[in-house]
């Protein structure tokens, strides 16, 4: 009697028995496994939401807002005063360009058009320096592989644009290595009277004609998007004008280059009958391929993790020309 007694006691405990704490951590890391693989699709080992952010009322005007806020004009930046200036454009990207003596290329800079009516626009008032000239993707690519020579080249001689005084819209020069610089072109860098050592209020002051406000100093640039020491690498660019770079100048032209691609569709925008549905640019291939060159010849660790990323990680696919027209290829594997 004793012993029935012992087994109905076994078996009552067994009815109630209660799972650990440690079982229902297991339980629900399981269950997070089955609803991820439920909500979640698999595209070459990246998880990607099923819904669309173009769909969430709002998006696509706040991507189209910022897009805006990033529009550069003309800086009226020149190197000699006698050069002549040559404008050249194609699609997306319009290019100013300084001849010296000899017709040598001697300054560049390119501007970016987000719109056609604006990129009409800038055409017509670049048509007060001379006149437009409209050459093709292969000239346009070639022609921003040697502005980029050019550029390094400048540095390297500490030659840098400078903007025109108020009394003046001709009475430019060039930059020596003694010459104090302003960025913002408010005068020269003496003028912030040591903010570099002042402080965040310091730091606010000197950026204080910034359109991008404290997001312009490097600081800051991660909540913008941009890796810092950069302010063309990342989700767009903090940078005032073709000339601003970041402290990371030689990985920075890389950006640079690649966001002034003249062929590419931005994020929630339509182009060449192709759908960006993506939060990101996809650019012509060529653009890619410059991008992924420049990055493996900089050879820096922050370079080596910008191609990391953008190449191997998010895989940003690319728009090729093929004889049915544009179409968005797979990106560039093996950075």
């Amino acid at each position: 009697m004793l012993f029935q007694n012992s087994a109905m006691a076994a078996l009552s405990r067994r009815a109630y028995w209660k799972p650990s704490p440690r079982c229902y951590r297991f339980l629900l890391v399981l269950l997070v496994g089955i609803l991820s693989g439920k909500l979640l699709t698999t595209a070459r080992a990246k998880p990607t939401l099923p819904f669309q952010l173009s769909q969430i009322p709002g998006f696509t005007h706040i991507v189209e807002r910022r897009l805006m806020d990033a529009m550069k004009t003309y800086s009226e930046r020149r190197l000699d005063v006698e050069s002549l200036r040559m404008i050249y454009f194609h699609d997306q990207t319009v290019a100013v360009v300084e001849l010296g003596p000899a017709k040598r290329l001697i300054g560049c800079e390119l501007i970016e058009i987000y719109n056609d009516a604006d990129g009409l626009e800038l055409l017509r008032n670049l048509s007060a320096i001379n006149r437009p000239l409209e050459i093709s993707f292969r000239d346009m690519i070639k022609l921003m592989e040697q502005c980029e020579q050019v550029d390094r080249l400048n540095e390297r001689n500490s030659y840098r644009a400078t903007e025109a005084p108020d009394a003046s819209s001709v009475a430019y020069r060039i930059a020596g290595p003694d010459d104090p610089i302003d960025e913002t072109g408010n005068g020269s860098a003496d003028q912030t009277g040591g903010s570099s050592n002042g402080g965040f209020l310091a730091m606010i002051m000197k950026n204080r004609s910034s359109k991008r406000g404290i997001f312009y100093s490097s600081s800051f640039s991660l909540l913008s998007g941009i890796i810092p020491g950069t302010k063309w690498c990342g989700t767009g660019d903090i940078a005032e004008s073709y000339h601003d770079l970041g402290d990371d100048a030689t990985m920075d032209r890389c950006c640079r280059t690649h966001d002034l691609c003249p062929m590419k569709v931005r994020a929630y925008q339509k182009r060449y009958n192709l759908s960006n549905n993506s939060i990101y640019t996809k650019s012509h291939c060529k653009c890619d391929d410059m991008l992924f060159e420049c990055l493996k010849q900089t050879n820096t660790s922050a370079a080596q993790v910008m191609g990391s990323v953008y190449f191997n990680l998010v895989q940003v696919p690319c728009v090729e020309d093929t004889p049915a027209g544009p179409q968005f290829r797979k990106a560039r594997e093996g950075f």
